[in-house]
C-alpha cells in the first residue's frame, strides 16, 4: 500500500464511527439544523475558514422548505443534541439556512479545486428488523419517518476525512480547497439557492459523486456519469366554485375536472426528438363531497430531461396545459416550485482523473472499474456541475461500488462500510492529481 492509501487506512476506525453517528441522528430538507452544526465545529477544529446562513444560501430561492411546525421541532430536536458550543452555529441558520461551505488556502498559487458532498437523510422509516445491521448493532435512526437511506451520512464521513486529509497535508498542495456541504439534496432543492448566493464563484473545479446508485459492487467504481436529467418539482392548485351538483351545476367551476384534465394532457405531451424526457404527476387530490361541484383540484408534478434545455421544454408545455385547462373549466390556478435541478455530463477531463485515481487506489479492483455510464435520474449536483462548466471549469461525478442491504429510498437500506475508504482515496487521488504541488 502506497503513502495516500495508508493515509486514508489509518481513518478507517474514525469513518466507520463517524457515519454510524451520523445515521443514527438523521434529518431531512432544509432542516438539518443538527447535522450542519456537527460538521461546521468538526471543520473549524481542523482550522478551515466557515461561510453559512445567508453567505451560502439565498432565503427566496429555496422550494419546499417545510412547515413553521417542522421547522421549530427539528430545531429544539438539534438543540437537545447538541454541546453548548455546538449550539452557537444555530442562529445563524434561522428558518432552515443550513449547510455549510469551508475553505483552506494553502498559500501558494494555484486553482481552487471543490467538492461537494450532500448531508439529509430522507422521509422513510428505517427497520426494526432484527436482519437490517444498524438496529442490529445500534446505530439505527434515532427517530421514526426519516433515515440516512441513500448514503448521504457516508458522504458527510468521506468529506470530513478528505477535508482532514487536507488540512494534515497543507504542505503537499497549491491553491485553495472548498467544501460544500449541501443540504435538501432530496426533492432537488438546496442547489439553487446556494449557487445563487456564490458559493462557487472562483471555482476551477469541482468534484462530486455517490455512494452505490449503480455501482453496486464492493470494490467497484464509475469514474464519469453522464446523461443526469434535468428536472423541475412543482405543485398545481386549481380553485373553482362550488354548487348544488344536482340543483345547480351550471353555477359551479369543476376544479376536480380541470384537475384530472391537466393531468391526463400531461401525460400525453409530445416527446422530444433531441433526447429523454419525462413527466409523471403523482398525485391528485379533489372535491368535498358527492352532490358537490368540487371548488379544489391539486396535483403534484414533475418533469425530466437529459439537457437542461429539454426539461424548459417539458415544463413549459405543463405551464401552457395548466393555463388552457383552466380557462376551459373557468377556474384559477396556483404553481408553486418545490424543487429542480439541471442537467448535464462529467467533464471528460475530471473522469480521466477519477478513473487514474481509481487504477492507483489499493481499495479498488481494477476489473471493477467503470469508465462512464449514463445516469438517467437527478441529482441536485448537477446544477452545481453545469453552472461550474458553463463558467468554463472543469467538474464531474462519480459513483462508489458498494454492495447494498435493500434499495435506495428502502428502509432496510445499508451500505459496505468500506465504500468510505474507496470513495476517500480516489478523492484524495484526484485532489493530488489537480492540486499537488508537483501537479
Amino acid at each position: 500500500m502506497d503513502a495516500i492509501g495508508a493515509k486514508v487506512e489509518a481513518l478507517k476506525d474514525e469513518m466507520v464511527k463517524n457515519r454510524r453517528f451520523f445515521h443514527s441522528h438523521p434529518e431531512t430538507g432544509f432542516f438539518t439544523f443538527f447535522t450542519t452544526a456537527k460538521i461546521a465545529s468538526e471543520l473549524k477544529k481542523l482550522g478551515y475558514s466557515l461561510k453559512m446562513g445567508r453567505e451560502i444560501m439565498k432565503p427566496e430561492a429555496r422550494a419546499g422548505l417545510g412547515s413553521e411546525k417542522d421547522k421549530e421541532r427539528y430545531l429544539e430536536r438539534a438543540k437537545s443534541l447538541l454541546s453548548a458550543d455546538e449550539r452557537e452555529f444555530l442562529p445563524v441558520m434561522e428558518d432552515g439556512l443550513t449547510g455549510v461551505v469551508a475553505e483552506l488556502d494553502t498559500g501558494r498559487p494555484g486553482k481552487t479545486l471543490a467538492f461537494r458532498f450532500d448531508i439529509d437523510g430522507v422521509d422513510v422509516t428505517e427497520s426494526k428488523d432484527e436482519a437490517h445491521r444498524p438496529f442490529k448493532e445500534g446505530f439505527r435512526a434515532d427517530i421514526d419517518g426519516i433515515t440516512h437511506a441513500c448514503g448521504h451520512d457516508g458522504h458527510i464521513t468521506i468529506g470530513l476525512a478528505m477535508a482532514k486529509l487536507i488540512a494534515q497535508n497543507l504542505d503537499d498542495f497549491k491553491g485553495k480547497f472548498r467544501f460544500i456541504f449541501q443540504t435538501a439534496e432530496e426533492g432537488t432543492r438546496g442547489a439553487v439557492p446556494m449557487e445563487q448566493a456564490g458559493v462557487l464563484e472562483g471555482v476551477d473545479y469541482l468534484l462530486g459523486g455517490h455512494i452505490g446508485f449503480q455501482a453496486k459492487t464492493s470494490g467497484g467504481i464509475i469514474c464519469g456519469t453522464n446523461k443526469l436529467l434535468a428536472t423541475s418539482k412543482f405543485d398545481v392548485n386549481f380553485t373553482g366554485r362550488s354548487a348544488h351538483a344536482a340543483g345547480a351545476p351550471q353555477e359551479g367551476a369543476n376544479a376536480l375536472l380541470a384537475a384530472a384534465q391537466a393531468a391526463l394532457a400531461m401525460h400525453g405531451i409530445t416527446r422530444h426528438a433531441d433526447g429523454v424526457t419525462r413527466i409523471n404527476v403523482g398525485v391528485l387530490r379533489a372535491g368535498e363531497g358527492r352532490n358537490v361541484i368540487a371548488p379544489n383540484g391539486y396535483i403534484a408534478c414533475e418533469t425530466r430531461g437529459e439537457t437542461t434545455e429539454l426539461n424548459e421544454f417539458m415544463f413549459k408545455k405543463c405551464m401552457d396545459i395548466v393555463a388552457g385547462v383552466a380557462q376551459m373549466y373557468g377556474v384559477q390556478y396556483d404553481v408553486k416550485l418545490t424543487g429542480g435541478t439541471s442537467g448535464g455530463d462529467s467533464s471528460e477531463e475530471i473522469t480521466d482523473i477519477y478513473e487514474r485515481a481509481a487504477r492507483q487506489s489499493p481499495f479498488i479492483k481494477d476489473e471493477l472499474i467503470v469508465r462512464d455510464l449514463n445516469f438517467g435520474a437527478c441529482e441536485d449536483f448537477a446544477h452545481f456541475m453545469h453552472a461550474v462548466q458553463k463558467a468554463g471549469g472543469k467538474s464531474g461525478y462519480l459513483m462508489i461500488g458498494t454492495k447494498l442491504a435493500a434499495g435506495h429510498h428502502n428502509g432496510a437500506f445499508d451500505f459496505d462500510e468500506s465504500a468510505l475508504l474507496s470513495g476517500t482515496d480516489v478523492f484524495l487521488r484526484s485532489a493530488y492529481a489537480i492540486s499537488g504541488k508537483d501537479a
